[in-house]
């Protein structure tokens, strides 16, 4: 056999084969702009980072579009039970995917499509209703909701961070803590992230600076009980309360009090023109992401169970300052409280264990 004949003789070898293995696959077939597309040697996929937010009204919205427009993921899952609503949003956002990124935005109604998620973002929930808008029948309703959608979430995603946005989100957060027996560093609620940053806005605008070159925290509830840490408020190294008298108690002649008030009613005033907030909750949330997204972290209130901690004695969630990492929270941080501070801290504890305790989990 000559040299010519082998080579046919392999050619057509080769043919065969490669119609029997085309007519054998279910795949469908390439473009034949797959031509021009040659693959690099040794080339491996990274694992794009997946975040899943559960809850696709106004909330879930917002937050979904600071997620893709911080570019800090690229795979978003849209989960609501009314599927065909999920489906909207997500085909809104994949709409202009070109100035996200290329971001890929998947709807979702049964929690499939958010299997190994890196971060899970829940904001559903059951809202006041009724002629007494009953605050304890709505937490209830959502606990319920909860019991159903996040064990489930747990079993596709087991190494996810759960971020708790759904309402009250410190009980809630104790809730699915309880459900799903998740480790608290993973399981936690951005709690008074959002009021530290209102709490640093205030002072800002009284005193005309940037709100980021203010620091000081709000500690405990995130909600009425809120405390406001006067103690820890300081600009470029100066203490607040060093060069004020009487901050925000006692006599307090320059009224510095009645920004206590407008941190823990701050969304309210909002809400109650719009019928609910989501804007800053969004970006808070998705200042969050960000810092587990980078290297170092950052310290933020956040909210999980602080048994042990700033002396609380029980399992209580509540928001301290805390180190966000890409594994969730590291470290808590223990803040030197004057006496009052630590008495309203208490305080803001007992109203949430008293919540807690009347959930039926």
């Amino acid at each position: 056999m000559t040299l010519r004949q082998l080579m046919r003789l392999n050619m057509a070898h080769f043919r065969a084969k490669a119609w029997n293995t085309k007519a054998m696959s279910t795949k469908s077939a390439k473009s034949c702009f797959a031509k021009s597309m040659k693959p690099m040697k040794q080339f491996k996929r990274p694992r794009i980072s997946k975040i899943s937010v559960v809850g696709a009204g106004q909330v879930g919205t917002a937050i979904s579009a600071m997620l893709l427009l911080r570019n800090l993921t690229k795979n978003l899952v849209i989960l609501d039970i009314n599927y065909e609503l999920a489906q909207a949003e997500a085909l809104d956002f994949q709409h202009a995917s070109a100035f996200l990124n290329d971001a890929r935005v998947v709807p979702c109604g049964d929690s499939t499509n958010s299997k190994n998620s890196d971060v899970v973002i829940i904001t559903a929930g059951a809202r006041p209703s009724g002629k007494d808008r009953s605050r304890l029948a709505a937490m209830q309703k959502t606990v319920e909701i909860l019991k159903k959608a996040v064990p489930k979430l747990v079993d596709l995603s087991p190494d996810a961070t759960f971020i708790i946005i759904s309402n009250p989100a410190d009980v809630m957060t104790y809730a699915v803590q309880r459900i799903t027996n998740l480790p608290k560093h993973r399981c936690f609620t951005t709690g008074c992230h959002l009021d530290t940053v209102r709490f640093r806005n205030l002072i800002a605008n009284r005193l005309r600076l940037p709100p980021s070159q203010v620091h000081g925290y709000v500690i405990g509830e995130h909600g009425a009980s809120a405390v406001p840490v006067w103690s820890s408020v300081s600009i470029a190294g100066i203490r607040l309360n060093d060069v004020v008298k009487n901050l925000a108690c006692g006599d307090d002649p320059e009224n510095w009090a009645k920004i206590n008030k407008q941190v823990t009613t701050g969304g309210l005033a909002v809400a109650k023109t719009k019928g609910y907030t989501n804007w800053a909750i969004a970006l808070t949330c998705a200042d969050i992401v960000q810092a587990m997204s980078g290297g170092k972290g950052k310290i933020a209130c956040v909210g999980t169970d602080m048994k042990g901690l700033s002396g609380i004695q029980d399992n209580v969630v509540l928001s301290l300052p805390c180190l966000v990492t890409s594994g969730g929270i590291s470290h808590v941080f223990e803040l030197p409280l004057t006496d009052v501070e630590q008495s309203k801290l208490m305080a803001s504890a007992n109203i949430l264990l008293e919540a807690q305790c009347s959930l039926s989990i």
